[in-house]
């Protein structure tokens, strides 16, 4: 192979693409680069690593590789995930832009291009889904989300050149800058923050700061070291004055790091009197100082505690999150944000535990939640899902190993990242293949999984282990050939259709049983087969790539049954040749 990248570089590709199980060639080396320079841009907008590669994907837009929308510091992939916000909650946002070459001379004129298609997309002139249809609910003036914009949306561009040192003129930066500046019909919509040219030396700085992100350096005011017992080399109770909290806590631009609670099965419950009791402590100068003896204090779990050799009372804790104290951290946060007074002092209790054991790690997180009065609210814990991940456990495929992640974040280093499937992820990939509803998965999945769960129609006692992990399989093998570059898709919302349609697929072909299919996609040749006739087929289907297409229901069954009549007409055809 070829060597084009500076060898630094080159290691990065090399070490990336291992991550994500991606097999480098001559041929894939732009899209390769691609999904790389999407990766980082979007790690470090993010401040924490980016998991599914392709979820910033345009899927080959012109002039835009990538399109990160970031909401209250969660990225915004698809509409449904817009409702995971509060009703009331304020929103701020903004938006990232992505392009990137591997060209041994720098590209001006696709830099150029890449600035015209950006103001076009903000101007509501070209169409990238599912990123404009979020961007025009977002700023939509008659819709739920526009009246609790608190800041006008920031925008940013970066340009990647692999190859280059280039220094670009002042003028022609200025020049580009003005294309979005200069536009009325766009300058009360969003800011231009910066056009970013990243090249060789700076994309190197740019993805080593993504491991930063796993860490944590913090001093602790007074600690006592728990004694190592097995599977625990180091755990400490101690205090934290809230100065150093902020750093764990807080990302760069002062939002609270909603990845940090990944493992804290409760979510913020609002104005309970237990945390109206928290807000009055903070709120009386008096009291506060007593705070660490009237409040519980947080509890966190980490895979390593390290001493810092320096600094006294400094330790550096990796991938850190905070299992217990949710409620206290997001009040904490509030007053930070109220900014009427300062708070550094005020003290919190913590327990810190390490442990790389996901068996511990499971024990530790249902006792610190279960001794709560909360206990109805782990679903996370119950028995089914439970029963569900001892059977991933124990299931092991030549090409591939799968696990369920039921607690959230429980298999952190695990790569790649798609071999990891949680539970919103089962149950929406369960309702697109097994209830045949992958339209109603796009712009209000959340609340049609809450319904359908209700209506005892997911997650029963009736549905085998072996039908969440075939599942899983299919997840497994859209992403794996996606990522690879061997499924070329005329849209990205037909993702949960591709799911659907194989399933049909491979039934019609004979694989009846949840075994069989399986033991089918246990090859990677059979699964590259059957997902690349599914997605030719659905290419080929116009109606489907109208206007939100992949939002009805009809189209849906229309898919459905042609995909059955295709393959009932491609078997009559086989037999037909055989015969003559």
């Amino acid at each position: 192979m070829s060597q084009i990248f500076d060898i630094g570089l080159n290691a990065k590709l090399n070490e990336f693409a291992g991550k994500f199980v991606i097999r480098r060639t001559e041929e894939n080396d732009s899209e390769i680069f691609e999904n790389f320079a999407n990766y980082v841009v979007a790690s470090n907008l993010l401040e924490e690593e980016l998991e599914n590669v392709k979820s910033v994907s345009t899927n080959k837009a012109q002039g835009i590789d990538g399109l990160v929308i970031i909401v209250n510091n969660k990225l915004i992939a698809e509409e449904t995930d817009l409702n995971k916000f509060g009703p009331i909650e304020q929103i701020k946002f903004k938006i990232g832009f992505i392009q990137s070459t591997i060209k041994n001379s720098f590209d001006e004129q696709k830099l150029s291009a890449f600035t015209s298609e950006v103001v076009k997309f903000l101007a509501g002139e070209i169409d990238i889904e599912p990123y404009s249809a979020i961007y025009k609910k977002l700023l939509d003036e008659d819709g739920n989300f526009f009246n609790r914009i608190v800041e006008t949306p920031r925008v940013s561009l970066f340009f990647l050149s692999a190859r280059t040192s280039h220094i670009l003129s002042n003028e022609k930066y200025e020049s580009e800058k003005r294309k979005i500046t200069g536009r009325k019909d766009i300058e009360n919509k969003c800011v231009l923050d910066e056009i970013k040219i990243l090249q060789k030396e700076e994309i190197k700085l740019e993805y080593d700061k993504i491991s930063k992100f796993h860490s944590a350096q913090l001093k602790f005011d007074k600690s006592v070291l728990l004694l190592p017992v097995e599977n625990v080399e180091l755990s400490l109770l101690t205090t934290i004055k809230f100065s150093e909290l902020k750093k764990l806590i807080l990302t760069s631009d002062g939002t609270l790091k909603e990845k940090l609670f990944i493992e804290n099965v409760r979510n913020f419950i609002g104005n309970t009197p237990v945390n109206n009791d928290i807000k009055k402590t903070l709120d009386n100068t008096n009291d506060r100082t007593y705070f660490p003896f009237l409040n519980n204090g947080l509890s966190i779990i980490c895979d390593k505690i390290e001493r810092q050799p320096v600094v006294e009372n400094g330790f550096t804790l990796t991938f850190p999150r905070i299992i217990n104290g949710c409620q206290t951290t997001n009040i904490l946060y509030k007053k930070f944000k109220e900014q009427s007074e300062n708070i550094d002092d005020v003290e919190v209790v913590a327990k810190i535990i390490s442990t790389r054991n996901n068996e511990l790690k499971k024990s530790i997180i249902y006792a610190a939640n279960n001794q709560n009065s909360i206990d109805n609210d782990l679903q996370s814990l119950n028995e089914l899902h439970k029963k569900t991940e001892i059977y991933f456990s124990g299931k092991t495929e030549c090409n591939f190993r799968l696990f369920f992640e039921r607690l959230r974040g429980q298999f952190s280093s695990i790569t790649p990242s798609y071999s990891k499937v949680d539970i919103e992820t089962l149950a929406r990939v369960y309702t697109s293949v097994f209830l045949n509803k992958p339209h109603e998965m796009k712009s209000n999945a959340l609340l049609v999984i809450e319904q359908l769960q209700k209506e005892g129609k997911i997650f029963n006692n009736s549905i085998s282990e072996a039908t969440y992990y075939y599942c899983g399989v299919l997840w497994y093998w859209f992403n794996h050939l996606l990522v690879n570059g061997s499924l070329l898709m005329r849209s990205k919302t037909m993702d949960m259709h591709i799911l659907l349609a194989c399933n049909v697929l491979l039934e019609m072909k004979n694989q009846k049983s949840i075994d069989e299919k399986i033991t089918f996609l246990g090859e990677e040749t059979n699964a590259k087969s059957i997902f690349s006739e599914t997605t030719t087929l659905l290419n080929s289907k116009d109606y489907l790539f109208d206007r939100r297409g992949f939002y009805s229901a009809v189209k849906t069954t229309k898919l459905i049954n042609e995909v059955k009549s295709a393959t009932i007409l491609s078997t009559k055809t086989t037999n037909s040749a055989n015969d003559c």
